[in-house]
């Protein structure tokens, strides 16, 4: 673990459930964006994580608090030039809303609509590695709901 202190916002530490809801997208430093990625938001000092080790930081998180849900909102995802992207084509239109209690899970499947393997994602593989979710799709639920 390299994340030893953080400055996190207190709601999140003091909330009876925590509710996680990122926008999918392609990163250029952490390949994508999702449920755990996300979690930075609820951080003070952000660039510690650039510093460290921005993969593992990422899922050190989880080890402080893990969200009750995650909603991935994949409606239409950036799937390339992340975060901010450079044009209205860096997004597709996949019309997916997606939801688990298990943010490794949620984040994997994540991978898999953006085409990645979850090897790529080092964050999500260490998060499997550190037992703080899982990466088989088939031993757990994730909903997918399909947008009209």
């Amino acid at each position: 673990m390299k994340l030893k202190s953080a400055k996190v916002h207190q709601l999140v530490l003091e909330s009876d459930v925590f509710i996680n809801m990122p926008v999918l997208k392609h990163h250029g430093g952490a390949q994508m964006s999702s449920a755990m990625k996300n979690l930075m938001g609820c951080v003070w000092d952000r660039p510690v994580y650039h510093r460290t080790d921005l993969q593992q930081t990422i899922a050190d998180f989880l080890t402080l608090r893990k969200p009750d849900l995650n909603i991935v909102d994949a409606y239409h995802p950036m799937v390339r030039n992340g975060p901010r992207g450079k044009s209205v084509e860096d997004c597709v239109e996949m019309k997916r809303l997606l939801a688990s209690t298990d943010p490794v899970l949620i984040d994997t499947a994540c991978t898999k609509l953006l085409g990645y393997s979850p090897e790529k994602v080092t964050h999500v593989k260490i998060g499997a590695d550190l037992r703080l979710g899982t990466t088989d799709l088939s031993a757990a639920e994730v909903r997918s709901i399909k947008l009209a």
